[in-house]
């Protein structure tokens, strides 16, 4: 087979899949009123966390490879937000903290989870969980700090990444799988349920985040942040996977969870934050459109 062959096989069998559901949102919220906020807190309160839990009580991992994750995770999250920032030395303040939220803050549930899930089975889905729920710390914390350039303090951040269910999720998840606590059956079937409901809800909701994506003109923003992003990311995850001698799907999954696009989330750090959401936006839908070849590749390599 050849090289572009199997390019478009992977494209086609783990790609386009995430892509059409994604479009099927798009499309619908155009054509019949849906609320959007409304899907968005049945995932984030229910179906998300229960998709964590369920993965990360399940899984058969060591304690190794949950430091490795920790430290690949907090590290590319600082790399690429350092290097966003440096990219931005030439732009007002606003658009430099615009550039680095959006070089730093990848996708990793909306398309991280069911990429991760397609291409690499149900134990890249319970790797690439872990890295959700860190980035989504990380994110709470250190992307509030950013977007609000300085203005907000580190304990209203904290106070503000406690808030989230999948970091509640995520603890208890690995807590009931490390101390072997059984979960009650009636119980896990419900959480079971929910967690079903999670990767097509977040499709479907990336879509309707996407259409209502407002465009601004601003290569010097989106060129960088999404080269930051998908190109970037994943040659630091190679790097730190070779020093830290990470192999087999560990680094699979590090590597695929580094390439994502830049997070919808994003944006609704920079609008609480009034840090050009239109800008950051903008930077979303370029670099979740682009993600489409260069995950492509990604997958391929791996």
């Amino acid at each position: 087979m050849s090289l572009l062959a199997s390019l478009l096989d992977v494209f086609a069998s783990t790609v386009l899949p995430v892509f059409l559901v994604a479009t099927a949102g798009f499309i619908l919220v155009r054509k019949i009123p849906l609320d959007g906020r409304t899907l968005g807190r049945i995932v984030f309160y229910l179906a998300s966390p229960s998709l964590v839990f369920r993965s990360l009580y399940g899984m058969n991992v060591t304690t190794t490879a949950l430091q490795h994750e920790l430290v690949v995770v907090t590290s590319i999250y600082l790399v690429t937000g350092l290097i966003g920032w440096l990219l931005g030395r030439d732009l007002r303040r606003g658009e430099r903290s615009a550039l680095t939220l959006a070089s730093a803050i990848s996708n990793n549930g909306n398309m991280g989870l069911p990429i991760s899930l397609f291409a690499l089975g149900e134990a890249g889905l319970a790797l690439a969980t872990v890295y959700y729920a860190i980035s989504a710390f990380l994110t709470n914390t250190l992307g509030v700090i950013v977007a609000s350039t300085g203005s907000t303090s580190l304990g209203r951040a904290l106070r503000q990444s406690l808030q989230a269910p999948v970091l509640y999720a995520a603890v208890l998840g690995l807590t009931f799988n490390l101390l072997a606590v059984p979960v009650p059956d009636t119980l896990y079937r419900a959480i079971e349920i929910m967690a079903g409901a999670a990767i097509p809800s977040m499709l479907v909701l990336l879509g309707i985040q996407l259409s209502a994506t407002r465009i601004e003109s601003a290569d010097g923003v989106v060129w960088r942040s999404t080269f930051v992003r998908l190109i970037i990311s994943p040659v630091v995850a190679i790097g730190l996977c070779l020093l830290l001698g990470v192999g087999g799907l560990e680094r699979q999954v590090l590597v695929l969870q580094a390439a994502m696009p830049t997070a919808v989330v994003t944006t609704v750090l920079a609008t609480e934050f009034n840090t050009k959401p239109t800008l950051v936006a903008t930077a979303v839908l370029f670099s979740t459109i682009a993600s489409m070849a260069t995950l492509s590749v990604v997958l391929l390599l791996i």
